[in-house]
């Protein structure tokens, strides 16, 4: 029975990792005809300009275009990375906090005393999570990387 029941799990794993693997490579592949599709536009669009202004003037239109481009999408880039980042959650920070806890307080509940020792440790780690969230993020952006 559990030869089976490792040899069912290990063909569902097998057969998600397959179908994963299949559909990446389809996306790759989607992502490289379209790079192909754009060259080729702009090929067209070079050809077009080239009949209209000659091919010059047609190369510097695509270079400036590209050009253009891309230095909107590096402002936007800068945009993104310079901009502030929420801070982590509570429960986040509560779930690391758990952990190191739970087990002091498993040794702690058998005693008359240790409940006592256990809500004045659970009052400091709510201090810390609370401390933590409220005052851990400062407001210069130092510290982010």
């Amino acid at each position: 029975m559990p030869g089976g029941l490792g040899s069912f799990i290990a063909s569902e794993i097998s057969g998600a990792v397959r179908r994963n693997v299949t559909v990446y490579a389809l996306m790759g592949f989607a992502a490289l005809l379209m790079f192909c599709a754009a060259g080729y536009a702009l090929n067209a669009l070079h050809s077009h300009l080239a009949l209209q202004h000659g091919t010059v003037a047609a190369s510097l239109y695509i270079a400036g275009g590209l050009l253009l481009s891309g230095l909107i999408s590096l402002g936007i880039a800068l945009y993104l990375k310079n901009r502030r980042r929420p801070g982590p959650p509570m429960a986040a920070t509560a779930m690391m906090a758990a952990p190191l806890v739970a087990p002091l307080a498993a040794k702690l509940a058998g005693s008359r005393k240790g409940w006592r020792v256990a809500l004045i440790g659970g009052v400091v780690v709510l201090g810390a999570v609370l401390g933590r969230q409220f005052f851990g993020n400062d407001d210069t952006g130092e510290g982010n990387a």
